[in-house]
Order: C-alpha cells, then sequence, then structure tokens
C-alpha cells in the first residue's frame, strides 16, 4: 500500500487543529531547490543583514557588549532606533525603524534572528507569500517600537523610576527579533486553535527574558506577537500560496481523514 504524503498525516494527527496550515490550504513542500523561490524576502533579508553585520560588526573589548562581535552604535547612531525619538523626533524615529530591522547589534542576536526566521518566517512567507511577509515584518516592528515607546513614556520616569527602564530610555534598539516575533505570532494566526501555539510562543519569549535578557526588550517582542496574530487571525484572510491552492481544488474534493471520504467496497469474486 502507498504511503499518504506528509500533508495529509498530519492532518489525521491529534495535534493537527494547533498546527498551522493543516486544514488543507497552502501548497505542499516542494523541496529545498525551489526555497529560494518560496521564501526570497525572509532569504533575502537575512543575506543583507549578515554581509552587513560580516563588514560592520568587531569584537568588543568594553562595554554592554564585551567579549561579543557588534556594531559600533555611535557609527551608524542615525540608523538605530531611540526611544526618547517618538517624543522629540517622530520622523527620525520612524526613519530609523526601516533600517534598524537590518542592523542587529551584536552576533548573538543575528544568530538568534537567523534561526527563528528559518524555523518560522521562511514557512510563513512559503504559505502566505512574500508580499505579507514583508508588511507583517515590517508592520509588526513598527507596532512593536510604538507601543513599547509609548508605554516606556508613560511610565518612566514617572511612576516608574526603575533601572531597568533607565537603560530602556538610554540605549538603542535595532535587529530582526521583534519582526521574527511578528511573523510567529502570524504563523500561530494560521491553526485552526491557535492558543497552545501562540502560548508557546509567549511562554519562550518569558523564559528568554528572566534567564538571560533581564531587559525591556519582551515589551517590543511580546506586542509584535500579538500584534501579528491578530492581524492574521482576524483582519487578513488566507491568501498567497494557499489561496491559489484552494482555487485549485475543486469543492469536497479535499484531502481531508479517511473518515472523510467512502471507502471503495470490493466487487465479489467472479466464479
Amino acid at each position: 500500500m502507498a504511503r499518504r504524503p506528509l500533508a495529509d498525516r498530519l492532518r489525521q494527527h491529534r495535534l493537527a487543529a494547533c498546527l498551522p496550515w493543516t486544514d488543507g490550504a497552502g501548497r505542499p513542500w516542494r523541496g529545498w531547490a525551489r526555497l529560494p523561490l518560496a521564501a526570497p524576502f525572509v532569504l533575502l533579508y537575512l543575506a543583507a543583514s549578515w554581509a552587513f553585520f560580516l563588514l560592520a560588526a568587531e569584537r568588543q573589548e568594553a562595554g554592554a557588549y564585551a567579549g561579543k562581535y557588534a556594531i559600533d552604535e555611535a557609527r551608524f547612531a542615525p540608523l538605530l532606533f531611540r526611544i526618547p525619538d517618538l517624543g522629540r523626533d517622530p520622523p527620525g524615529a520612524l526613519l530609523a525603524l526601516v533600517a534598524a530591522p537590518f542592523l542587529n547589534h551584536d552576533h548573538v542576536q543575528i544568530v538568534y534572528v537567523t534561526i527563528l526566521l528559518l524555523l518560522f518566517g521562511v514557512p510563513f512567507e512559503a504559505r502566505e507569500g512574500p508580499g505579507r511577509a514583508a508588511a507583517l515584518f515590517f508592520g509588526t516592528t513598527f507596532a512593536a517600537a510604538i507601543v513599547a515607546g509609548v508605554l516606556l513614556h508613560l511610565i518612566y520616569p514617572a511612576p516608574l523610576d526603575a533601572p531597568l527602564l533607565a537603560v530602556a530610555w538610554e540605549r538603542t534598539w535595532s535587529g530582526g527579533s521583534a519582526a521574527s516575533f511578528g511573523l510567529m505570532g502570524a504563523l500561530a494566526a494560521r491553526a485552526r486553535v491557535p492558543w497552545p501555539l501562540l502560548g508557546l510562543f509567549a511562554l519562550w519569549e518569558i523564559n528568554v527574558a528572566v534567564w538571560y535578557l533581564r531587559s525591556y526588550t519582551p515589551a517590543f517582542h511580546l506586542t509584535a506577537l500579538v500584534v501579528g496574530f491578530v492581524a492574521m487571525r482576524y483582519l487578513i484572510a488566507p491568501g498567497g500560496a494557499a489561496r491559489a491552492d484552494r482555487g485549485r481544488r475543486a469543492p469536497g474534493a479535499g484531502r481531508g481523514a479517511p473518515s472523510d471520504r467512502p471507502c471503495p467496497r470490493r466487487a465479489p469474486d467472479e466464479r
């Protein structure tokens, strides 16, 4: 008996409802050779970010990035986002948000962003198309910066004057990590039951914040996660490759579980 395709087996798994695109929408995996055509935006972003980082980063012997390879923030200051600029220079802050996602500040961040985008960004773009992936990448970056920035304006220095908030106010913000979480939220939104996957992503960010970041960074990441989820769950219908596949499929011809289709009956043996 021929083995059913992987997509069909996934739809029959008990966790299928919690995974994205297991309702039959979206094009199937077409192999590594076609990956550049399936996810050109994410791959071009990673190529550009790595090229810039390898050319600009140097090993830091002192400061916040001591012992790491990092970019010179003073050199690229006009391209980096600062929260106070939302109030004192809004046009400059918005322009910085276009360039800042490409400027990952140290080697830990760019490796982390690469892993997240390969795991979640590439599948999302392959299913939904490069246009939506790019729009959500930059859109969730803008939303995260504005929400986290406005929140910090409201709580610092009054009523909260905490060292963690003081650092967030003074430091620069850059890199593609917020956008990565935005695409993760959008990916979770394409599951029929999205809450387990969305909760897992949020729990992961909280865990990283407690054990490693210990900074204001989760305000950006969790905002992007929620914005990406809400946009894809409630505002944007399935499209791109998913819509194309649905258009090619005849009504009632979905590749569901075997219980969705009548079993063929064997003809009696002729004697």
